[in-house]
């Protein structure tokens, strides 16, 4: 098809015109790389029930999204079987606009080597534009006299803990060494430091 710009571009589009019948759409396998959750930006059009025949009496204005964890890429057409259960329900994800569309989802706890996603569709007439699959890091820092490396977060707040800079050293009688707490708006540094050089 072709995008707002007239830019071609490959969609999946469907329009049943039987609309008990549910269809499945799966990705390739993908790596989790170390990450506990990742974030699926969905890009989509929908149909309006009331745009479309009276015939379409079963018409949704929804699509589900699953996910399937696995240690290896083992998927086929009969395998997992193409329900609910073996797949985990992420979210029922709705249309906002007539035209494109934008939903971001979180994904997870994920704990296998990779997995898949897979969208369902039953009696809804739409396009899958695009899909972007991502996980968000905290990047290497250096602050108060401490450095700390890049950390996967593995919930809102996340823990690291870094080494001192050189000429820096811990002080007191329970020195530890600095902590950095990942999180939102800013990272918050906790350090009992000696800075003489």
């Amino acid at each position: 098809g072709l995008d707002e710009e007239g830019n071609s571009v490959r969609t999946f589009q469907i329009c049943p015109t039987d609309t008990s019948v549910s269809h499945w759409l799966r990705t390739r396998f993908i790596p989790r790389r170390g990450a506990s959750q990742v974030y699926v930006e969905i890009r989509f059009t929908m149909m309006e029930c009331s745009a479309m025949p009276s015939s379409f009496r079963t018409c949704k204005e929804t699509f589900n999204l699953y996910y399937y964890q696995s240690d290896e890429d083992t998927a086929s057409s009969t395998h997992p079987a193409w329900m609910e259960n073996p797949y985990s329900k992420v979210d029922t994800v709705a249309a906002d606009f007539l035209k494109s569309n934008v939903k971001t989802v979180r994904v997870g706890p994920l704990s296998k080597k990779g997995f898949y996603l897979a969208f369902q569709a039953q009696g809804a007439c739409m396009a899958l534009l695009s899909v972007r699959v991502f996980f968000k890091k905290c990047p290497a820092v250096t602050r108060a006299f401490s450095s700390f490396p890049e950390t996967l977060p593995h919930s809102l707040v996340q823990q690291a803990e870094g080494v001192c800079v050189v000429n820096s050293a811990p002080t007191g009688q329970n020195a530890a060494p600095p902590t950095i707490g990942w999180g939102l708006p800013r990272p918050r540094v906790r350090v009992n430091r000696d800075t003489s050089p």
